[in-house]
């Protein structure tokens, strides 16, 4: 039996600010069955004097703190330290759901056939608290995999692995910056048992330092969407080197010829009253005075905007897990 039921591993480079005011809720929310582990890529700020204290104070349970190779390389370092039947992937700079989590970590804990679990996230920018957005289109994507074994991408922050499926699903790839993307059409298009929570497990902040917005600067801002497509037509099978699929699915020619009648098509749609996508829903948070100058102060504002944003939702919308298990479909309460 694992020593412990479940590790968090967490990676961060020169993000004290943000890693202070995620390890400070994840200690406080952190049970006896479980680990705190954390891999810092050699930070000059001051995280390593604190990860130390950390430790000694036995807050956390593991950590390093050494040059590593990218944000990839140290969750990897993480998830070969980790001692917990289940591995729970913390960002240094986003905000957690740690009552959903747990409720996640026992639905696994009595389902030993699922690998993965995801779940439902949540965006909020740091420079306008008062509006959040959930990604409507990542749990889309998790109904098209349920459904008909779609290869898609999933967002990271929800996940939850099984540390022995490890063998099965691999450690996150160290050659890309969007690392989630990568794992999730990986998985999606291997034989994983994969779940889902319908509460909010996470609210991803969108920040001067997120990896996002650094790797989408300048020129390089198509980085990401051009690095998305190269896992996407890698991993899914269903996309060939035909003709077809390339004007399809590479070229961009379709989406250059669909751009342009897309407002005309919504008018048409509205006035026939049909169904039709509307993107990802927005919704408004708790938030309504001004954000504080302090640096600190504006960072605990947006961690507990957050964490309301989080409460609200799950104490709206009743957690419900769905996973396939002997090929049935099913809803559990």
């Amino acid at each position: 039996m694992a020593e412990y039921t479940l590790s968090y591993v967490l990676t961060t480079y020169n993000k004290l600010p943000y890693l202070q005011q995620v390890l400070e809720r994840l200690i406080a929310a952190r049970q006896p069955d479980e680990e705190i582990v954390v891999a810092d890529g050699g930070s000059k700020d001051g995280t390593p004097e604190y990860l130390r204290g950390l430790y000694e104070a036995g807050k956390i349970q593991q950590f390093v703190s050494e040059r590593d190779k990218g944000e990839a390389h140290g969750f990897n370092k993480c998830m070969l330290m980790a001692r917990g039947e289940l591995i729970k992937i913390i960002t240094d700079d986003d905000a957690f759901c740690y009552p959903a989590i747990r409720e996640a970590k026992s639905f696994m804990l009595a389902h030993p056939e699922i690998d993965v679990l995801s779940g439902n996230t949540g965006l909020i920018h740091l420079e306008d608290l008062g509006k959040a957005t959930i990604y409507d289109d990542v749990a889309d994507n998790f109904q098209r995999w349920l459904n008909s074994k779609a290869v898609v991408w999933m967002i990271g922050l929800p996940l939850i692995i099984r540390r022995k499926s490890l063998a099965l699903t691999g450690l996150f790839h160290t050659g890309v910056v969007q690392v989630d993307t990568e794992f999730t059409y990986r998985i999606t298009s291997l034989n994983v048992n994969l779940a889902w929570s319908t509460a909010m497990l996470s609210v991803r902040i969108e920040n001067p330092q997120s990896n996002f917005r650094v790797m989408n600067q300048g020129k390089a801002q198509k980085a990401s969407a051009l690095e998305a497509n190269r896992m996407r037509f890698y991993y899914d099978k269903s996309i060939s080197d035909s003709v077809g699929d390339f004007v399809k699915h590479k070229s961009g020619w379709m989406d250059a010829i669909k751009k342009p009648i897309r407002p005309a098509k919504r008018v048409l749609y509205s006035l026939l009253r049909l169904k039709q996508y509307q993107g990802n829903q927005g919704r408004t948070t708790s938030f309504t005075g001004e954000m504080p100058t302090d640096n600190m102060a504006k960072l605990a504002t947006a961690f507990d905007v957050c964490d309301q944003f989080m409460a609200t939702y799950n104490a709206e919308h009743p957690t419900e897990f769905y996973y396939k298990s002997d090929q049935l479909t099913k809803v559990l309460s």
